[in-house]
């Protein structure tokens, strides 16, 4: 004989497993490119400076290409968090990477200003 289920019993919904690890991954990226800020600070201010004298129009592109960081990194982040909320985890993480070609980039130049200096 089968019993139906108690109704209320299971309308508590359960975290899934997968956003649970995105909101991690989301989280702990968006830190470690707020940490990053001020190191990137002092490369767009040193690479302004040593930019502005080469009188080329690829300077102006590279100038501004450094100083969009807090801002895809801002955008990145809004949009993440909106898709994580919307169910769409892999897109989150996806867009939730784009700012580490710049944590990147900004690594290999503090290295080789370190190594070089």
């Amino acid at each position: 004989m089968m019993h139906p289920t108690p109704v209320g019993r299971y309308d508590v919904p359960v975290p899934d497993a997968g956003r649970r690890r995105t909101a991690i991954e989301l989280a702990v990226l968006q830190g470690c490119y707020l940490v990053y800020l001020l190191p990137w600070f002092l490369l767009a201010i040193g690479g302004t400076m040593g930019l502005a004298n080469w009188e080329s129009v690829f300077a102006v592109f590279v100038i501004l290409a450094w100083w969009a960081y807090p801002f895809v990194a801002l955008g990145t982040t809004v949009a993440a968090w909106v898709l994580l909320g919307l169910r769409r985890h892999p897109a989150a993480r996806w867009v939730n990477r784009v700012p580490l070609i710049w944590v990147a980039i900004g690594v290999v130049l503090l290295v080789w200003i370190v190594v070089a200096g």
